[in-house]
């Protein structure tokens, strides 16, 4: 039985036999002894006896009856402990690890004891989560604790009364992972310099795989300034923007990022805190470089530092060479470009350059000195005279616009020749007639001279070409069908000439051009042809002088429609031992057809071979009686144009079918029951059956190959009439 306190002293307990009695909240136990008690003790026909009872104190109950039988009966007094519940969390709380979670446990007592005496102590699995404390006197007890690691876990609070009574109640939690969260610094770059008195804006993005960014606190420390406050959150979105001041020098900053459960990430950044002054740069350099007398003379300070984050201001002050050797400010420019008009060839200067800001002036800097040097004399413009040579005319270099020189020097030229890129020994303005043929490229190159350096050349080159018209060009004839839809169109011309083709195909025209070959040759491939039309093309060719041909003559083709697909540039099905084989196996089934489309369009192509294999299936033909095998071609178009052999097994003209007949439209190969002396003919010639069957053929495995050669019949002419055959097996 389990123990129970009860609430008061001296209650009476009425036994009788072995029983349990609870008067009020005692819990009493009898037990009869079999003593006798005097008669006088009952009065309810039954042995009775009342009796005070301490707390704690075990009972004896002694009772005898009438009938001199005894018993003895023993009571004892069970203390009824504390109840205890936890009433928070609630049921089915899933916390994250690292999450402070307040246990909450409240307890039920059941005498006048104070529930402030009672302590309370927690434990999950093996681990002490808090030690022993009292509850509160309205019966209340807390335990805040965070768990370190995911998964199922055990929650038990036990509640233990002065006397030592106890009782415990237990919750089953899951503990949920938590991912800390991450922060990225987006802002400013690593190492950026401030002032002392800017505001420095810092930006990151934040993300919490259990929680919505907002929830998430960014603070930092510097290593000079120690701890930083933020007041801005970050979005629901991640993005986070706050500032600060920060104390002159080089701050490590530490950023953090903290979730309600206590896990946290951070990103460092560094940053340059000065105090404000003059600015201040690294040198002092000028443009360009060389300088040149036609050149403006730029100062071109580098490298500003001015930590008040103002634009950049300079003060300038020009020196020049006054011509003994010493230099003399020139007060009259005071800005970053000393124009071309105060300097000639030879003059020495340099720039001094102060920085400033609204706090003073920084150290001056000078460039280093640079002189004006010659100036080159700059490009000719240069001209052949006669413009179109010829091999037998002095070919002039003409300077059309003389090359002038910023300095006013005389200006001389050179002159070097070639002819087809090699250099001739010719070295005035002037090339002799006969230096170069027809054909020939000339080249001038043209250098102007001021007496101490070379300016830019000038390049002046022509075709040495006659005045007399190129000769026609003249077309190879093509083949006058092709399955095609491209043409490959070659003949001679007139070497180097541009080749112009006109073509029409009756629906359209289009042109093209090419040059003629050194040789006096061309080819071209034309794709741009249409099927089932004929196009026609001819060429004029002109020469780089502009002189025209005459028309050529004009060539023609036609490409076939429908295209015959098996026609390739490797010679395949030219021949019965590079047969066309692109099909399985004929079955005898019936089910089957093959359709070829093919042309034979001229020399190149005169005949077309192709192989088919066939199947039997000699069960099936056994099964049902009879030979469904029967392997026919027949040409269904293209009769009057086309004919066609058939060679059984290989292409060796000795297995050619029907030979004494010639070409022929259709053919059949099949197996005919005619009696063979030995049985009547059967009502279906087809019927056969297995072997030493004396009343029929034995039916027979058929297969086979079969190699066919198309060929033009004697009295067709080349066109682009295709022929079609069409293959079955089994087909009665």
């Amino acid at each position: 039985m389990k123990p129970r306190r009860h609430a008061e002293d001296g209650l009476g307990i009425v036994g009788s036999g072995r029983v349990a009695y609870a008067v009020g909240t005692l819990r009493l136990e009898a037990l009869m002894l079999n003593r006798c008690l005097p008669p006088s003790v009952h009065s309810t026909g039954r042995n009775t006896m009342v009796s005070a009872v301490l707390r704690g104190v075990p009972v004896l109950c002694v009772a005898m009856s009438t009938s001199g039988c005894g018993g003895e009966n023993k009571l004892d007094v069970y203390r009824e402990p504390p109840q205890v519940i936890i009433t928070a969390p609630p049921e089915g709380t899933e916390p994250y690890t690292g999450q402070s979670i307040n246990f909450e446990a409240q307890i039920q007592v059941f005498d006048s004891s104070d529930p402030a005496d009672v302590t309370h102590r927690w434990v999950a699995g093996d681990e002490t989560m808090c030690e022993t404390d009292f509850f509160t006197a309205d019966g209340f007890g807390n335990c805040t604790w965070s768990f370190s690691q995911a998964g199922p876990v055990t929650v038990s609070v036990t509640a233990t009364d002065p006397n030592g009574d106890r009782s415990s109640y237990t919750m089953e939690l899951v503990v949920r992972a938590n991912t800390p969260p991450s922060i990225e610094m987006t802002d400013p770059e690593e190492g950026s310099d401030y002032s002392s008195d800017a505001l420095i804006v810092f930006g990151a993005i934040v993300s919490d795989a259990e929680e919505d960014a907002s929830e998430l606190v960014v603070s930092a420390t510097s290593n000079i300034d120690g701890p930083i406050s933020f007041s801005a959150a970050p979005t629901s979105t991640g993005e986070w923007v706050d500032g600060t001041q920060l104390s002159p020098g080089e701050h490590l900053l530490t950023f953090i990022v903290e979730d309600s459960f206590g896990q946290s990430d951070q990103d460092t950044l560094r940053v340059d805190v000065f105090e404000n002054g003059p600015p201040s740069i690294d040198s002092v350099s000028t443009s360009p470089v060389p300088v040149y007398t036609d050149d403006d003379v730029l100062a071109v300070p580098n490298g500003w530092v001015d930590f008040t984050g103002a634009s950049p201001r300079y003060r300038y002050r020009w020196f020049i060479d006054d011509g003994s050797g010493e230099f003399a400010e020139d007060a009259a420019i005071t800005t970053g470009t000393y124009p071309n008009g105060k300097t000639k060839k030879g003059d020495l200067l340099f720039v001094d350059i102060t920085p400033y800001n609204d706090y003073g002036d920084g150290a001056t800097v000078a460039s280093s000195v640079a002189e004006v040097l010659n100036s080159p004399p700059e490009q000719p413009s240069v001209a052949f005279d006669p413009a179109s040579p010829q091999p037998d005319q002095n070919l002039q270099a003409v300077i059309l616009v003389a090359s002038y020189d910023a300095d006013s020097d005389p200006v001389s030229y050179e002159y070097e020749w070639f002819v087809n890129g090699v250099v001739v020994s010719e070295t005035s303005n002037v090339l002799p007639a006969g230096s170069s043929s027809n054909g020939d490229t000339v080249e001038v190159i043209v250098t102007p001279w001021d007496g101490e350096d070379y300016g830019t050349p000038a390049t002046v080159s022509s075709a040495i070409v006659d005045v007399t018209p190129p000769d026609d060009p003249v077309l190879d004839t093509p083949e006058a069908y092709r399955n095609e839809d491209e043409w490959t169109l070659t003949g001679t011309c007139e070497p180097y000439t541009t080749v112009d083709f006109s073509c029409s195909n009756g629906i359209t025209t289009w042109t093209f051009s090419l040059t003629c070959e050194a040789d006096g040759s061309f080819e071209y491939i034309d794709s741009g042809l249409t099927r089932g039309v004929q196009s026609s093309c001819s060429a004029i060719a002109t020469d780089s002088a502009g002189n025209a041909s005459g028309t050529s003559n004009t060539v023609s083709t036609e490409v076939c429609d429908p295209e015959d697909t098996y026609e390739d540039d490797f010679g395949t099905g030219d021949a019965g031992a590079s047969a066309i084989d692109r099909w399985t196996a004929l079955s005898d089934d019936g089910r089957t057809t093959i359709s070829i489309e093919g042309n034979i369009l001229g020399a190149s192509d005169s005949e077309d071979w192709y192989v088919i294999s066939s199947s039997d299936d000699l069960a099936s033909d056994r099964s049902a009686g009879i030979d469904y095998y029967n392997f026919a071609i027949n040409l269904v178009d293209g009769t009057s144009e086309y004919e066609f052999y058939v060679y059984k097994g290989t292409y060796d003209p000795v297995d050619l079918e029907c030979a004494s007949t010639g070409g022929y439209t259709e053919y059949s190969d099949f197996v005919e029951d005619v009696g063979d002396g030995s049985h009547a003919i059967p009502a279906d010639t087809r019927s056969c059956g297995e072997s030493g069957d004396s009343t029929r053929n034995e039916c027979e495995d058929r297969s086979t190959d079969y190699y066919v050669q198309v060929i033009r019949t004697t009295s067709s002419t080349s066109s682009c009439q295709h022929y079609e055959l069409e293959i079955t097996n089994g087909v009665w």
